[in-house]
């Protein structure tokens, strides 16, 4: 992938994410870092040695990414994730540099991708959804079908419910929900 004219370096960074996976799983700066010079060749270099990557571009990228664009969350020492809004980017950008759709990927287990989608099909939540609508749902039950509780605080809360909005969001089955709950789900801080 080449990264288009005009591209911001917390853009490039979000992409970077994208392609190792980070809609599911935190990424280490580093492997961000090595990614991003393969689609984005010479935006991260040393002035004076071209030919390296600077690591600390990279990390600002992402900090940024993270507190300007709202792309990303974690920190260099934790590892990184893309947001809904920047798995929304990446997947809108790849799909422009390439002019085709980018199929749905899935984590390196799709045993566990399966056995987390059966879950939420069978949660509670899901089938009152499925009989009766969703009407109102309280702030616990919004916390079970993300497997949190109100001991779970900021960005730990943050990455559970994107890592899930990530993976099922655009599920034609679970998607609706998983929005709507994930939005009822950040309600509590």
């Amino acid at each position: 992938m080449v990264i288009l004219d005009g591209m911001t370096r917390p853009e490039a960074v979000a992409l970077a994410l994208y392609e190792l996976g980070g809609e599911k799983e935190l990424c280490d700066t580093e492997d961000v870092a090595v990614r991003v010079e393969i689609i984005a060749p010479g935006m991260f270099a040393w002035q004076r040695y071209p030919e390296r990557i600077d690591k600390e571009l990279v990390r600002v990228a992402l900090s940024d990414a993270r507190l300007k664009a709202g792309l990303v969350i974690g920190s260099h020492s934790k590892g990184w994730m893309l947001t809904g809004k920047g798995l929304e980017f990446a997947r809108k950008s790849t799909k422009s540099v390439s002019g085709e759709p980018v199929s749905q990927r899935r984590s390196r287990d799709d045993k566990q991708w399966d056995r987390e989608r059966s879950r939420l099909l069978v949660s509670d939540v899901f089938v009152r959804h499925q009989a009766d609508g969703l009407g109102e749902v309280s702030l616990d039950e919004a916390d079970a079908f993300f497997r949190l509780n109100v001991y779970v605080r900021g960005e730990a809360r943050d990455r559970k419910i994107a890592r899930i909005e990530n993976q099922f969001g655009d599920d034609p089955d679970l998607g609706p929900l998983v929005n709507f709950l994930a939005a009822r789900a950040r309600e509590r801080k």
